[in-house]
């Protein structure tokens, strides 16, 4: 629980997110574009080791490694069109490299 109330907190803080206050359009903005940088991860990864396990058996995985990438895929077309509304800055750019960092490997060792 600490873990998850530390996530948070930290996020809340990085896209200058008030519990208490009314919330300017940026705000909601920057919160959309950082999470959905983070959303497409799950499917890319399950996709990924869907296809490494694929290619070990030498088997047919039944489809879905193309339906794990277009979920992926379709979080990316997400993230396009809030990317429309507003572009991340230095700072932005740097927190999501840093959570795609702790996201990709927290799925992939799970």
């Amino acid at each position: 629980m600490a873990t998850i109330r530390a996530i948070r907190t930290t996020f809340d803080l990085a896209t200058g997110y008030a519990a208490h206050a009314p919330n300017s359009d940026r705000v909601w903005l920057n919160r959309m574009l950082f999470l959905e940088t983070v959303a497409g991860i799950p499917g890319m990864v399950a996709a990924s080791l869907r296809h490494l396990k694929s290619l070990r058996l030498a088997r047919y995985d039944l489809g879905w490694i193309n339906t794990l990438f277009e979920e992926a895929e379709n979080e990316r077309m997400h993230l396009l069109t809030f990317q429309e509304l507003k572009r991340p800055g230095s700072f932005m750019k740097a927190a999501i490299l840093g959570a795609q960092l702790v996201m990709w490997n927290a799925f992939f060792t799970a």
